[in-house]
This record gives structure tokens, C-alpha cells and sequence, in this order.
């Protein structure tokens, strides 16, 4: 079975589905800053 990588459009989608008040601007926010802070890590293979 092959994994699908989920986008951050894949959750705002997911989010508004569930809520009419998603604040979409502040979920790319904190997107964005924890993208930024981990930028060029890898998880490793167990």
C-alpha cells in the first residue's frame, strides 16, 4: 500500500469541512513558522 502525502491545502480543506470559522490564515501561519524551524530534517528509517 503506498502512503499519500497529505498537503496543508489537504488539512484547511479537511478543517472548513468541520467548522464554517477555520482561520485559515493563522493555520498557514503556524504552517509556515514550523516548516521554516524544521527545515531540512529527515525522519529517520526504523
Amino acid at each position: 500500500m503506498e502512503k499519500q502525502e497529505i498537503t496543508i491545502y489537504d488539512v484547511i480543506t479537511k478543517k472548513k469541512g468541520t467548522t464554517k470559522k477555520a482561520d485559515t490564515k493563522l493555520i498557514m501561519k503556524a504552517y509556515n513558522l514550523a516548516n521554516n524551524k524544521h527545515e531540512g530534517q529527515k525522519r529517520s528509517s526504523r
